[in-house]
C-alpha cells in the first residue's frame, strides 16, 4: 500500500500586507484569522486610533478594513467575520499609507499628501485645488460622499511616520507634526461624511500634538477589544503553525516540546495591559520560514537615539526591567521626548503588570532583551570598540562549561580592545560592560542582587553552576575577598548547583586576572 502523500504546508506571508493578495483563491497562503476580533474593535466606536510597535500587521489589519467595507466577500470566505457581516452595504474608502509619503522637507510632505489625495479623486473626477491640504481633504470627501451618496471609510497607516523620520531633529519634527495637525484636524467637521475614521502608527502622541483639532478619536491601544488584534496568540500559533513547529524542532533536533518552550521565550511576551500576551508576528514567520531561532525583529530596523534617551532613567547598567509608567507618561510628545514612551513604542519595553493605574515596563521576549543590550554593549564600547558579542559568546559558553582559561581570555579580549579614552576609571563602568555583554548573547544574569549583607555586582547562572562576581579596579583577590567576606553567595545555598566564587580584578592598571573559587557545602 503506497503511503499518502504529506500534506503540504502553506505559503508563509512574508513581507504581504495586502489582504486582498493572501486570501486570492490558489495563493495557498497562511491566514491568522483576525477578523473576528476586528469586528470587535469596529463595533466600539467610529473614530479609531491604534498604536503598536513595527513588524506587527499594521498594514495587513488596514488592508483587511479597507476590502471589508468595499464588500470584496471573496476574500473572507471562511473566515470569522463572513457570516456577520452586511455585505449589501458597501463604503467607498480613502486609504493612506503615510510610509510612502515624502519627508525630506515640509514642501516635499505636503506635495506628497496632495498627490494622495488626488489620486483618490480621479476616479470620482473630483477637481481639488492642489494647493491647500485641508481643504483638498474635505473636497474629496464632500465630493465622494455626494457622487455615491455613501459616507466614506478613512484609513491612515503609519500617520505619524515624517515626525518620526526626523525625531534627532526637533525642530524639523515640530515642522512635520504641524503640517500632520492641519491635514488630520480637516476630519473633525466631516462627520456627515465619514462613515468611519481608522488610524494606526507606532506611537500615541498627546492630544495637543497631531490631534489637536480631531479630539472625538478613541485611542484603543490599551482598549480590551484591540488586546489581541496584532500580533500571535499562544492558541493561534498552535492551530495554524503547528506542522511549521514541527519542522523546526527536527531542524534543530529538538522535542517539538523544547521547540514551542524556544518559541515561547524568544519570541512571546508583547502584552498590553488586557487579554492574552502576543507573539511578534514577523518573528514568528522568519523563524519557521529559515528553521532559526535568530534575531528578526530588531534586524528590520530601530532607532539609534534611544540608547541616549534610555539614561535620562538612571539605570547605568542598562537594564530596563521593572521601569514604572502611567497612562499619561506613556503618550509621546515630539517637544519633550521621553525614554519611557519611546521605548515603549519601539517595542522595547512592553506592559509587564497594571495595578491602580501605574503600569510596570519591561522587556517582552529573550530576542528583544538581547537586541537591547547589543545596542547597550556598543554604546560602552564606542563605535570602533571589540567585537563585543564574540567575546561574550566565548564567556558564556566558558562559563556553562566550566573552562576558566577561556573566561578569562574573553574577559581580557572583551576589555582590551575597547579604546583607552572610553574607558571609565570606576567599577561600574566594567561590570556594566560585562553585563550587556552577557545579556545580549542570552546569559542569565542577575544585575546588584541584593542581601542581607549587601549586594555583588552579578550573579550569572547556567545549567551546571551559580556563578557569583565581584569586579574590583584594584586586585582580583580584594573582589574575591569581598564576595567571601559579605557572604553575597548565602541566598543560592539551598541550590543544588555549585557555587562558584568570581572575583575579577586589575582593570586599573589594565592587567585583568580572575581569581575563582567554590563554595563548601555543608551536607
Amino acid at each position: 500500500m503506497v503511503p499518502a502523500m504529506a500534506q503540504p504546508l502553506p505559503r508563509l506571508p512574508l513581507g504581504i500586507s495586502d489582504f486582498a493578495v493572501l486570501r486570492e483563491e490558489g495563493m495557498n497562503y497562511l491566514y491568522v484569522d483576525k477578523t473576528l476580533r476586528l469586528l470587535d474593535l469596529l463595533n466600539a466606536g467610529k473614530y479609531l486610533f491604534l498604536a503598536r510597535p513595527r513588524r506587527f500587521g499594521k498594514s495587513l489589519l488596514c488592508s483587511t478594513l479597507k476590502y471589508l467595507y468595499e464588500g470584496r466577500r471573496e476574500l473572507y470566505t471562511g473566515l470569522g467575520i463572513e457570516p456577520l457581516w452586511d455585505w449589501t452595504k458597501t463604503n467607498p474608502v480613502v486609504h493612506l499609507s503615510l510610509a510612502s509619503a515624502e519627508s525630506i522637507s515640509v514642501e516635499a510632505l505636503r506635495e506628497s499628501l496632495l498627490n494622495m489625495l488626488a489620486n483618490h479623486a480621479k476616479p470620482y473626477g473630483i477637481a481639488l485645488s492642489g494647493r491647500l491640504l485641508p481643504d483638498d481633504f474635505v473636497a474629496l470627501l464632500v465630493g465622494i460622499h455626494a457622487q455615491t451618496g455613501r459616507r466614506v471609510v478613512v484609513i491612515v497607516d503609519e500617520y505619524e511616520k515624517p515626525v518620526h523620520d526626523h525625531i534627532s531633529n526637533p525642530p524639523m519634527a515640530r515642522a512635520m507634526r504641524d503640517v500632520l495637525s492641519s491635514f488630520y484636524g480637516a476630519l473633525k467637521d466631516c462627520d456627515a461624511q465619514l462613515e468611519k475614521l481608522f488610524i494606526t502608527g507606532i506611537g500615541r502622541m498627546v492630544r495637543t500634538s497631531i490631534f489637536s483639532e480631531l479630539n472625538q478619536m478613541k485611542d484603543v491601544t490599551l482598549h480590551p477589544t484591540a488586546a489581541e488584534l496584532c500580533g500571535y496568540t499562544e492558541t493561534e500559533l498552535h492551530r495554524d503553525f503547528a506542522p511549521f513547529i514541527t519542522r523546526l524542532a527536527q531542524a534543530n533536533t529538538m522535542t517539538p516540546a523544547q521547540a514551542w518552550l524556544t518559541l515561547r521565550n524568544r519570541y512571546n511576551g508583547y502584552w498590553w495591559g488586557e487579554g492574552e500576551k502576543v507573539y511578534n508576528p514577523w518573528a514568528i514567520l522568519n523563524c519557521v520560514d529559515i528553521c532559526k531561532f535568530n534575531n528578526f525583529w530588531w534586524a528590520s530596523g530601530t532607532p539609534g537615539m534611544l540608547v541616549a534617551l534610555a539614561a535620562t532613567l538612571k539605570r547605568p547598567d542598562g537594564d530596563l526591567e521593572g521601569v514604572k509608567a502611567t497612562d499619561l507618561s506613556l503618550l509621546f510628545d515630539i517637544t519633550q521626548p521621553k525614554a519611557e514612551p519611546l521605548l515603549w513604542q519601539s517595542g522595547y519595553l512592553t506592559v509587564k503588570d497594571s495595578s491602580e493605574g501605574v503600569f510596570t515596563l519591561g522587556f517582552p521576549n529573550a530576542e528583544v532583551k538581547e537586541a537591547w543590550f547589543s545596542m547597550m554593549l556598543g554604546h560602552f564600547c564606542g563605535p570602533n570598540g571589540p567585537d563585543g558579542p564574540t567575546s561574550a559568546a566565548v564567556m558564556l559558553a566558558a562559563l556553562r562549561t566550566g573552562d576558566r582559561t577561556q573566561f578569562e581570555q574573553a574577559l581580557i579580549s572583551l576589555f582590551a580592545a575597547i579604546p583607552y579614552d572610553i574607558q571609565v576609571n570606576r567599577e561600574a563602568y566594567y561590570h556594566s560592560v560585562f553585563f550587556a555583554a552577557l545579556q545580549a548573547t542570552g546569559g542569565k544574569i542577575i544585575a546588584e542582587p541584593h542581601s542581607d549583607k549587601g549586594r555583588t555586582d552579578a550573579v550569572l547562572k547556567t545549567p551546571n553552576a551559580i556563578y557569583v562576581i565581584e569586579f574590583k579596579l584594584g586586585s582580583a583577590a580584594e573582589a574575591l575577598a569581598q564576595i567571601k567576606t559579605r557572604r553575597y553567595y548565602e541566598p543560592y545555598l539551598t541550590d543544588p548547583r555549585p557555587i562558584i566564587l568570581l572575583g575579577a580584578g586589575g582593570f586599573e592598571e589594565r592587567a585583568i586576572q580572575c581569581l575563582w573559587e567554590t563554595v563548601a557545602k555543608s551536607g
